[in-house]
């Protein structure tokens, strides 16, 4: 499977897609429902309205949503040279890595958010390159905000943004400056719309109230999750074992890119401290860079003979709950 994605021609995207549709189809027997919403997030709470009493389209959103964005997160990494070899093999992990749960196969709160999640690397990989990437850093801050419109955790991903400022030890204020407008610039609108509705003191008191408490609640899960999710943090470690024992040998640039992938991991499972009932969602939020960092473990690797084994295993086991293990509760 590994020598096959090491390519990187329409072949391997085919195979990719149809992976994903033979995984997705098996969960259609039973579709499960969207994750009602958490917080103050005005946009998923229109999408949910409008799509959780037609689970089949949520789920074909859903698909087309995810599939997208494997494709596109194959093309950023390519693009800025962050795996060894042209590849396809990080859309394929992030297809499955993204959907690794049977509840997860529909539209969620968690995999818009990676779609945003998207948008905020590529601009701020592109901004290493430029002399004044004020519109870049703009559009980072913009689509933290538009995010967390659907996933309000990811609203900690503006801190992500500061962090990859002082990687690039970017000190020009108009840049800090910029990607605060940005964030700013979508709140002022929802600001806007809830004060000429006369909901504006009920807006503020759910974000206090929201970021005011932290409250994680592991919820009990069969042993199948377990063993799916143990899958993912073995392919987490071996990635981030690997990155942090590689990163002294790359470029500069490569290094400093590789930093703030280290930097967005963090940012991401910081999110789940406002989680809330959302957490059995929350390790999706990891597929973007789980998925690069277990690229490159797999692209440096001679012997693959066991780890071969691995993949397989996990794939197998991942069809197999999909097809036969109840879904998870989503409240």
């Amino acid at each position: 499977m590994v020598r096959f994605f090491k390519s990187s021609f329409p072949v391997q995207f085919i195979t990719i897609g149809v992976t994903g549709l033979l995984l997705w189809g098996i969960g259609a027997i039973h579709p499960p429902v969207m994750p009602p919403p958490n917080g103050p997030v005005p946009l998923y709470s229109i999408l949910f309205g409008w799509l959780s009493g037609i689970p089949y389209l949520a789920m074909c959103i859903g698909f087309l949503l995810v599939l997208f964005q494997a494709f596109w997160l194959n093309h950023i990494i390519l693009r800025h040279n962050l795996a060894s070899h042209n590849t396809s093999l990080p859309a394929l992990l992030f297809l499955l890595f993204i959907s690794l749960l049977p509840s997860w196969l529909t539209l969620t709160p968690v995999n818009i958010s990676t779609f945003f999640l998207l948008f905020i690397l590529r601009a701020l990989l592109e901004a290493y390159n430029q002399e004044e990437p004020i519109e870049l850093v703009y559009t980072a801050g913009f689509f933290v905000a538009l995010s967390s419109f659907f996933y309000l955790p990811s609203l900690l991903f503006y801190g992500f943004i500061l962090i990859a400022f002082l990687v690039y030890r970017s000190m020009k204020w108009r840049e800090w400056i910029s990607s605060l407008i940005g964030l700013i610039t979508p709140f002022l609108y929802l600001v806007v719309l809830y004060f000429l509705t006369d909901r504006l003191p009920g807006l503020l008191s759910l974000y206090s109230g929201y970021f005011g408490q932290v409250d994680i609640v592991f919820p009990d899960v069969e042993w199948n999750t377990l063993i799916l999710v143990a899958f993912l943090g073995i392919f987490m470690l071996l990635g981030l074992l690997d990155t942090i024992s590689h990163i002294a040998e790359k470029t500069v640039e490569l290094r400093k890119k590789n930093i703030i992938l280290l930097w967005m991991l963090v940012s991401s499972i910081g999110t789940i401290l406002f989680a809330n009932s959302l957490l059995t969602y929350f390790p999706a939020l990891l597929s973007v860079c789980i998925s690069i960092f277990a690229t490159n473990f797999f692209m440096r690797r001679r012997k693959l003979f066991w780890l071969e084994l691995l993949l397989w295993l996990f794939v197998i086991l991942l069809f197999i709950n999909t097809a036969i293990w109840p879904y998870l509760p989503v409240n």
